[in-house]
Formats: C-alpha cells, structure tokens, sequence
C-alpha cells in the first residue's frame, strides 16, 4: 500500500492478488481510508458492501487463471468525498455489465431466479454510492478497464 498527497486530497492504493481470500485486506484498508474522510458506520458498511461487490465480480471474471491478476484499488480522499478506483491489470476483466439496467421479470416473485444471471450485485452497488461509471484504464486499446465508485459526505 502506498500514499501520496496531491492538493486537497490524498491518495492511497492498494494492489492484492485477485483472490477472494485477500477481500479481508480492501476492506481493512476501506475502513481505514473511510474513518479518515469521516464517514458514519453507516456509510462505511454501505461503502463494504459496494467494494466488495464490485472485488467479486472482477474475481468471479478471473477465473482460476494463472497467473493470478492483481485486484489494484486507488482510494482518493477528499474533504468531502472519497473516490474509490477498482481495477485489475487483466483486459479480460471488465466492469461495463454494471451501467446496464437489471429488468426485474413482470410474471410472478417465484421468477426472480432468473435474475441469477445478471449483475444484481452490481446494480446493489448503485443504490449504495453516490455515483458509479466505469472508466478505461488508459491509453491503449488493450488496457484494463475500471470500475469508480464515489461516496459523498451527508451534508450537514
């Protein structure tokens, strides 16, 4: 993990194996970085629940491959807010399915089952930040797309 401090804010990222076992470390580092901007409990909970969603999908994408990618979070503290970068150094690793709407079936309750195959994790995590999109992860073709997630402060 390292940091730097760019101005009014201050950066810090971390880079994991993309694994499920190492999702204790992003969330012991959300916590920190989110205590830090001043989020309640609340917001950080609801910040965990987002991240790691968002950790899952990339780790359900990757598969058992070797080698392992690695799952890179850039955390962007701000006076107000904090940015939340999700990314991997893998191209087959993707994050657009999670700005495509979920269509809830019209028919019976009984039918949610077959929201089995869309991203409803990804849609959760809309309902718990303040803004999603997904960006390229840099200037070549090939190049890791990633997913941001940013949180505000409640005002007041």
């Amino acid at each position: 993990m390292k940091g730097q401090t760019e101005a009014g804010s201050k950066t810090v990222v971390l880079c994991v194996p993309l694994q499920a076992d190492d999702l204790d470390t992003v969330r012991l580092a959300l916590y920190g970085v989110a205590v830090r901007v001043g989020f309640s409990y609340e917001a950080i909970e609801d910040l965990k629940v987002a991240v790691t969603e968002a950790c899952n999908y990339a780790i359900l994408q990757a598969g058992e491959r070797e080698p392992l990618p690695r799952l890179c979070l850039t955390f962007m503290l701000r006076e107000t807010e904090l940015k939340i970068r999700i990314g991997t150094d893998s191209p087959d690793v993707t994050f657009g399915e999670a700005l495509r709407p979920v269509k809830l079936p019209q028919e019976r309750v009984k039918d949610l089952g077959r929201l089995e195959d869309s991203p409803i994790g990804l849609y959760l995590l809309q309902a718990l930040v303040d803004e999603l999109r997904v960006e390229p992860g840099g200037e070549s073709e090939d190049a890791p797309e990633a997913i941001v997630l940013i949180k505000r402060l409640a005002a007041g």
